[in-house]
């Protein structure tokens, strides 16, 4: 389909995305679940910008009895899991009753083989759980492509891999990737019938008001860059020190 076709601002927003989750037909599961059921929906979050918006979305699907999957990145350029505020969030979001995963970006290193990629897999993964006392049992790739999909089993590092090839052969899969439906318009994927699903979607592009994916991006930026701001005024006025402008 083109771009056209699957592009409405609309379909972006909370409460839109509310009315996606009353829409949901088969149980949610967490992905060590899938071999208790014949019909499930896997939905699932990868948090590539905003972890803030990653949050208001974990509440309203507890407020829907929806259980997700959060996918938090170990190198973001866009939020750092190690700061205080972010690693709170992330465990609010634990809190609800979500379950939480590794985004891995394989870009990140210089991995040439299978040995090199699970080591960092595994290094990654070990980092996460210390931080925040999970266990991480599934991973997905941030922007895959033919080098990391050819990794395909079903489990690597003792995870899930959200990309092995019993999911493409066996669950049907409907993504928001980029701001825009990248296969089908996700409220009428839903409206179908699929024994099995996996509904991949990015926090950040759901907004309280209509903005269009771009917006979004510098939204997230600005908000996190004004946040700082406010942080260091803060220090200085604690402690005392001239704040010079």
């Amino acid at each position: 389909m083109s771009l056209k076709l699957n592009f409405n601002t609309t379909d972006f927003t909370e409460k839109y995305y509310k009315t996606l989750l009353k829409k949901i037909k088969n149980k949610t599961i967490f992905y060590n679940e899938i071999n208790k059921y014949d019909n499930f929906t896997l939905w699932r979050h990868d948090i590539d910008f905003s972890v803030h918006r990653a949050l208001s979305l974990a509440k309203l699907e507890k407020n829907l009895e929806v259980k997700a999957t959060y996918f938090i990145q170990l190198g973001s350029n866009f939020y750092n899991i190690f700061e205080k505020e972010t690693k709170n969030l992330i465990m609010k979001i634990i809190d609800f009753g979500h379950d939480i995963g590794l985004h891995f970006d394989f870009n990140q290193y210089n991995i040439e083989n299978k040995k090199n990629f699970l080591y960092y897999l595994n290094y990654e993964k070990n980092i996460i759980e210390d931080l925040l006392k999970v266990n991480i049992r599934v991973f997905s790739f941030h922007n895959p492509n033919k080098n990391t999909l050819k990794y395909n089993n079903f489990f690597y590092s003792g995870m899930i891999n959200t990309y092995a090839k019993y999911f493409a052969d066996n669950v049907k899969y409907c993504s928001d990737s980029n701001g825009y439906w990248r296969f089908k318009r996700l409220e009428d994927f839903l409206e179908e019938k699929h024994e099995k699903i996996q509904v991949l979607t990015h926090p950040g592009w759901y907004q309280k008001e209509v903005m269009r994916p771009r917006e979004r991006i510098i939204r997230s930026i600005q908000g996190r860059a004004n946040n700082n701001l406010k942080k260091y005024d803060a220090i200085l006025k604690k402690y005392v020190r001239k704040n010079i402008k």
